[in-house]
């Protein structure tokens, strides 16, 4: 009996280095990205960390995930897609589990850097079909509502916010969804009342740099003067 029970307690310890040691190997290409979530608030610090990863994995999916990350910070948004396109082609060379899970990730950015560059259709197909694979990923809901109030289809904006969820870290979206959706309605002293509240949070978790929110802001503030 004594023999089972060592038998039982080898077995759940070597179960659980294995479990360890995945979850390791799996988080490890993160850890500069992870590091950089700390400095949201400070877009140079987070932006090192981005190139830290990016230099240090390279070759590895992870590494053009974050350089097209950084790229969209720095608002060089053709750069930015330049890289998304070099990680997709790892992904299809490399089809591995984990490159399988980096697509997600690498269309997500594409369809930022669509949204932000005008495309709003094409940035709209791209976000749709990632939140369809991958419904964890609820900042594409986000981008979403925001390609939908931009090319005037204000049901389906709100209809997209509305599944939004209320957690703390989805704030931004939601202001930057209200402010999107209030501007379609022709409410534009509404959406910049909402874009100032995002410009205090500085919108970094979105990928959002401080240029493009105040070329919105200028863009409703107009609107708002030609209105009046």
């Amino acid at each position: 009996m004594e023999y089972l029970d060592l038998n039982l307690t080898s077995t759940l310890s070597g179960v659980a280095v294995v479990l360890v040691v995945a979850f390791l190997r799996l988080h490890w290409p993160f850890r500069y990205q992870y590091i950089g979530h700390f400095f949201r608030q400070n877009p140079e610090r987070r932006k090192r960390w981005l190139d830290a990863s990016y230099r240090r994995n390279r070759t590895r999916t992870v590494a053009m995930l974050d350089k097209s990350t950084l790229e969209i910070l720095s608002g060089n948004y053709e750069l930015a897609e330049k890289y998304i396109v070099q990680g997709l082609n790892v992904c299809k060379e490399r089809p591995s589990l984990f490159n399988q899970a980096m697509v997600h990730y690498l269309f997500y950015n594409l369809a930022f850097v669509y949204f932000t560059s005008g495309k709003y259709s094409e940035a709209l197909e791209i976000a749709f079909r990632v939140y369809q694979r991958d419904q964890g990923m609820t900042d594409s809901l986000g981008l979403i509502a925001c390609s939908h109030a931009r090319l005037g289809e204000i049901e389906s904006a709100i209809e997209a916010y509305s599944l939004i969820p209320g957690k703390r870290s989805t704030r931004e979206w939601k202001l930057l969804c209200l402010a999107e959706i209030e501007a379609a309605k022709g409410n534009y002293e509404r959406a910049i009342t909402h874009l100032h509240q995002l410009m205090t949070k500085s919108g970094l978790s979105l990928c959002l740099n401080r240029a493009e929110l105040e070329k919105r802001l200028e863009e409703w503030t107009k609107a708002s003067t030609q209105a009046g």
